[in-house]
């Protein structure tokens, strides 16, 4: 055995690419550790300026990339704080993303990327204010379903609402896509759409982090009851408070997405529909009675929600909005039943607890391609000529779908069908 002066050091197998530097490892995964540390601290962006600053990695003086950026905003910024000393709290967007962050407000990766950054704090709050919990959603949301997002500019979340609205909102329309703004919608909307996005994206993870906002979702649905629940004994509501109807369909997502992932082996009743778990059924029963009690599908109710004086386009959208929540909801009752009670067929109790036709005092909702149409200047006005003059006559008591419920449905008929 060689003795140890004879010993010779073992040959270097991997030097350093990057121009200017000498450095050989004898690991390639210390290589690696190396070229990162070229990348991260060669060049990087000033969050107060256009400047690009850069570090020779051969400079004599050794300054790490925090200490140039803390100089720099010393001699040019002197206004603003200099980034601090100590190794900052990575932003939401590098910690979702597993990257280093330099701590900048905003990081130099975000404004790199032109996206949010959540150590800025001049970034706008409407967000924030209007959602308390907004970043549980980006909490949710795996590793792997953040770096499959294309554009990282865009809010974490739009790649999911983009499939909610393409996939999803063809079949129950009830949400008014032009005048949809993500950073207005109360976050219990948002979640319940990111859900119903995850869950039609498809993949094994993107359906496990669906069910975990479902999940939540429902606990707390079930935990503020008392705010959105309108029981029997408050007696006549109160017809001056606005409904929330971003609540009531984010309740109606929850369902229908309960429906969706019912597991196979949930039976169907006779008249073949799904025998819903009790907790479930109540929860659908619930949001039935409540807009009975408050009137929600009754026409002249609708408009009494608003001033005379209001612009009709915006009367227009939460008629239209408010019928379509009813057909959705009439069209998930009709797939309902309870796991607990006997065929709607053969009691009455039953048939009363969902909602039927005779429920909605309105007339069919007006053309889907004004409901659909987009416009970047005004985006709550019907913009298809003649719109006034052939939109659907809702005075008329006559052609309200509860009148028309009269003859297809007869007493002396127990045939269940409509």
């Amino acid at each position: 055995m060689p003795s140890q002066a004879n010993a010779r050091p073992a040959k270097s197998r991997f030097p350093c690419v990057h121009p200017g530097c000498r450095a050989t490892y004898q690991r390639k995964e210390h290589l690696n550790r190396h070229l990162a540390r070229h990348d991260r601290a060669h060049r990087f962006c000033c969050p107060h300026c256009s400047s690009t600053l850069a570090r020779r990695d051969d400079s004599p003086t050794d300054f790490s990339s925090s200490d140039l950026l803390r100089r720099h905003v010393r001699i040019y910024h002197p206004d603003r704080q200099p980034p601090s000393a100590r190794t900052p709290k990575a932003c939401s967007n590098c910690h979702a993303r597993k990257e280093r962050c330099d701590g900048g407000s905003p990081c130099a990766r975000c404004a790199r990327r032109g996206a949010s950054c959540s150590r800025n704090p001049h970034l706008d709050l409407a967000h924030e204010e209007g959602c308390e919990n907004v970043s549980e959603p980006r909490e949710l949301l795996s590793v792997d379903l953040v770096a499959s997002v294309a554009d990282a500019s865009r809010w974490i979340g739009h790649e999911y609402i983009d499939i909610y609205f393409n996939k999803f909102h063809p079949i129950w329309p009830f949400l008014h896509r032009t005048t949809f703004y993500p950073a207005k919608e109360p976050c219990i909307l948002l979640q319940s759409m990111l859900m119903m996005g995850l869950w039609i994206k498809g993949d094994r993870e993107a359906r496990h982090t669906a069910m975990k906002f479902h999940d939540r979702l429902l606990s707390a649905i079930r935990a503020q009851k008392d705010q959105w629940h309108v029981p029997e004994s408050m007696g006549n509501p109160d017809d001056s408070k606005p409904w929330p109807m971003a609540t009531y369909q984010s309740i109606l997502l929850q369902l229908i997405f309960a429906v969706l992932t019912a597991k196979p082996e949930v039976q169907l009743d006779l008249n073949c529909r799904f025998r819903l778990p009790e907790p479930t059924y109540e929860l659908l029963t619930a949001l039935v009675a409540t807009c009975r009690r408050l009137g929600l599908f009754s026409y002249p109710n609708m408009l009494a929600r608003h001033h005379p004086t209001a612009p009709v386009a915006l009367v227009w959208v939460s008629v239209e909005e408010t019928k379509r929540f009813g057909l959705a909801l009439y069209k998930l009752c009709r797939l309902c039943s309870s796991s607990t009670s006997t065929s709607r067929a053969n009691t009455d109790s039953g048939a009363d607890e969902l909602l039927t036709l005779a429920d909605l005092d309105f007339s069919m909702p007006d053309s889907d391609d004004w409901w659909n149409v987009a416009s970047t200047t005004d985006a709550s006005t019907p913009r298809h000529t003649g719109w006034h003059s052939t939109a659907r006559d809702n005075r008329n008591p006559g052609g309200w779908i509860s009148q028309a419920s009269a003859h297809l449905r007869d007493p002396g008929v127990r045939l269940d069908w409509i």
